[in-house]
């Protein structure tokens, strides 16, 4: 049996005081004691027959701390419903060295979620973006395919040119032994393309179909995989194939080398696949504008802790994803004062968003149904070969965190699209080339 009492420290801040009976504490420690008893092996006593006062002088800290273990984790959960708060972050817990004559207390530090009392969507306004498809935007990738696209003739008795793309078996060594990630078979690279080291294309210029050639390669003090950072290497490599590079000579050639049967066919795929990038472009731009917009509206004050578990975590995805790219994440790049103002605003940011939204949601009452989550798996499938789109679907199911994360997404669309209908709108037209020069931007100056 517990008594607890809850006490406002400040805004979504709570200390939440636990009293647990005398008779549960001396039920708990009797458990401890004769467990330790029985366990037990010190010198001039029978296994399990230490005497009482033995064990709690010889063991008295060890059995104090797990009768306090058992008795939080057992009174845990029922002192949290007793105080009625639902808890935003892990509580924290405090156990007094001053303890009461009768009983055990301690200690739950709790930190709730706030509360959320946004403005009438009507109230709200933001700038609709509307991004267009012309037929210059068509024209630039048209442009830029001609001067970019290049198909690959093999040449038996070839020397090896900047330009000529190359498959190549290769092993890498430092001293004499291969390094892990220094092997390659029928890998392709173009000379002078710039995703290999130079000194690695350097080695194998003016080389033939066949031939073997072992040169030394330097990576550079900064190089992204640290146990390679400022070595030298060798590596032993065989060509197998050596291309010479040709561009189409006019439009209608271009189309045919990329497989359409004309240009205006080539021309049709790419506005298709424009104006996808289009809509998707605008849902952007809106998203954020209205997003912008909701937080204006709305002071929101965010408990510190709160913001502290969210930037933890990010910095945990981040260190994540820098490994999974060969990098080597340091305490210092992320104790850096600009990083952490960055993760700051981030993290209230998007708790900000997280909050509103919620609130949204239950005001418009929306939800996302199964048909609906169906209907997104068959979507994303089509990118797929067509024997391929049920095994998609079928390992889209199977992965729980993914198709969560499937529906939270449609949900935030709904919200949204709920929001802009209600909010106040003014509206900005502009073709997809101005809206990425003006992400580019954007992206330049932040």
């Amino acid at each position: 049996m517990i008594q607890t009492e809850v006490k406002e420290l400040g805004p979504n801040e709570y200390d939440v005081r636990v009293h647990v009976a005398d008779t549960d504490y001396a039920e708990v420690y009797e458990r401890q004691v004769q467990r330790v008893a029985a366990q037990a092996s010190l010198p001039g006593f029978r296994p399990g027959k230490l005497p009482r006062n033995v064990v709690e002088q010889q063991f008295g800290a060890k059995l104090r701390e797990e009768t306090v273990s058992e008795l939080v984790q057992a009174n845990y959960a029922e002192a949290i419903e007793s105080s009625g708060l639902t808890p935003a972050v892990q509580p924290e817990l405090d156990v007094p060295e001053i303890q009461p004559a009768s009983g055990f207390d301690f200690t739950l530090k709790v930190v709730t979620w706030p509360d959320v009392e946004p403005k009438a969507l009507d109230k709200l306004s933001f700038t609709r973006t509307e991004v267009e498809v012309t037929d210059a935007d068509v024209q630039g990738v048209v442009d830029r395919l001609m001067k970019g696209e290049v198909s690959y003739e093999p040449q038996e008795d070839r020397e090896a040119e900047h330009g000529d793309e190359l498959h190549i078996d290769f092993t890498g060594y430092v001293g004499d032994e291969p390094f892990e990630g220094g092997q390659g078979e029928n890998m392709r690279m173009v000379l002078g393309e710039g995703r290999f080291l130079p000194d690695f294309e350097e080695g194998l210029k003016g080389a033939k179909v066949g031939e073997e050639r072992s040169f030394h390669v330097q990576f550079p003090d900064d190089y992204g995989h640290a146990p390679l950072a400022g070595q030298k290497a060798r590596f032993d490599a065989q060509v197998r194939q050596v291309a010479v590079p040709s561009q189409a000579e006019d439009e209608e050639a271009l189309a045919k080398m990329l497989g359409f049967d004309s240009l205006d066919a080539l021309k049709s795929d790419i506005r298709e696949k424009l104006e996808g990038q289009a809509e998707q472009a605008a849902y952007e731009s809106n998203r954020k504008a209205m997003f912008d917009a909701l937080i204006e509206a709305n002071s929101l004050e965010l408990p510190e802790p709160l913001v502290r578990q969210d930037m933890r975590q990010t910095m945990t995805r981040v260190a994540k994803s820098m490994r999974e790219q060969g990098q080597d994440p340091t305490n210092e790049q992320f104790e850096q004062q600009e990083f952490q103002n960055a993760l700051r605003e981030n993290s209230e940011y998007s708790l900000k968003v997280s909050l509103l939204l919620q609130s949204v949601r239950e005001q418009g009452k929306l939800e996302v149904s199964d048909s609906e989550l169906e209907a997104e798996l068959d979507k994303q499938a089509e990118q797929y070969p067509e024997e391929q789109r049920e095994q998609f679907k079928q390992w889209m199911h199977s992965q729980r965190e993914q198709v969560e994360g499937l529906r939270n997404g449609l949900l935030e669309k709904k919200c949204v699209e709920f929001m802009m209908s209600k909010a106040k709108a003014k509206t900005e037209s502009m073709n997809l080339s101005e809206w990425q020069a003006k992400q580019d931007e954007m992206k330049e100056a932040a």
